[in-house]
């Protein structure tokens, strides 16, 4: 029998290993159809879990994998040009200028779109076609380079794995990739931040930042390790769309509390243990549960087992 979360009133940091040793989660992650049991759970993954137990068993423990979508492969793209510059500025000492940063974001957008369609494609939508998708790549690296780089503070890593044990003795671990690690001036002090890119349409306000669970856990895994970091900072392009004729950006900045915090890592370790409630009763064979019918997740457009599943059009 597992050992019960306990928290105390006050939100005073607790050692790592005090820390761990309160957080009841299971030694092991479900196993895959191949017989390989999961090793990590990421951001995403625990995402996926929260929103659709279903969609979580047939991603990872059936290997049912889609194509990405067009946006996916766009904020990609951003994403691997933007951390090239930073890589230049750290190991080269060298600013990239715009227009080297376009001629690598081009190279880097051919080069994986071939990678991609000889594996599964890229799922473009009419609204957001290649040759839309590219030109909005473009404008994003000019705009952040404009508005955003010279806010974002001093970059001290890019592309770092932070990987971290819930407890001691896990035969897995939360894993994840932080785009961008900075030194940034807040209140008149220097304060290392997580800085993550977005391209979207729909940016985060500061309630959503305030809520978000890759903020949570990246910063918890920070604290764990013992280097926690004084902020979170969404670093993000806004899509031009029916809403907004002109692409923008923002720079959203959340933070947690120690209590918080302590929080992120109960939930992660909550949901590893329902992962595994779920495996001892159905299998990898059984559906899971459904996402909320009346939930955006729940449909063809953001499902792609939509068409297959029970819960969807299945049936």
């Amino acid at each position: 029998m597992q050992p019960t979360l306990t928290c105390p009133p006050a939100p005073a940091p607790v050692p790592a290993d005090e820390l761990a040793a309160r957080i009841a989660v299971p030694r092991t992650l479900p196993t895959r159809l191949d017989g390989e049991p999961l090793r990590h759970l990421s951001p995403s993954s625990y995402n996926r879990f929260l929103l659709c137990p279903e969609d979580w068993r047939r991603h990872y423990l059936l290997g049912e994998r889609v194509p990405p979508n067009g946006a996916m492969f766009l904020g990609s793209r951003v994403d691997d040009a933007l951390s090239l510059y930073y890589r230049q500025r750290l190991e080269r000492r060298q600013t990239l200028e715009l227009e080297q940063l376009r001629d690598a974001y081009r190279d880097l957008w051919f080069e994986q779109l071939e990678h991609e369609e000889s594996q599964r494609g890229v799922r473009w939508e009419p609204e957001l076609d290649e040759q839309t998708a590219f030109a909005i790549g473009l404008k994003a690296i000019a705009i952040t380079l404009a508005e955003l780089v010279p806010a974002l503070g001093e970059p001290v890593a890019v592309q770092r794995e932070l990987q971290f044990r819930l407890a001691p003795g896990l035969d897995w671990t939360v894993k994840g990739v932080l785009d961008l690690e900075t030194l940034r001036d807040r209140d008149g002090r220097t304060v290392p931040a997580v800085i993550d890119y977005k391209v979207k349409a729909t940016p985060l306000g500061q309630d959503k930042a305030d809520r978000d669970a890759q903020a949570g856990l990246y910063l918890a895994g920070r604290w764990l390790a013992g280097e926690p970091a004084g902020q979170f900072g969404f670093a993000q392009v806004h899509k031009p769309g029916p809403r907004r004729k002109q692409i923008a950006t923002s720079l959203v900045t959340t933070t947690r509390s120690p209590g918080r915090l302590r929080g992120v890592l109960a939930r992660i370790g909550l949901a590893a243990s329902q992962m595994g409630a779920h495996y001892d009763r159905f299998g990898p064979d059984a559906p899971w549960g459904f996402a909320d019918p009346a939930g955006w997740k729940c449909s063809p457009r953001y499902c792609t087992h939509h068409a297959r599943c029970p819960g969807g059009a299945g049936l």
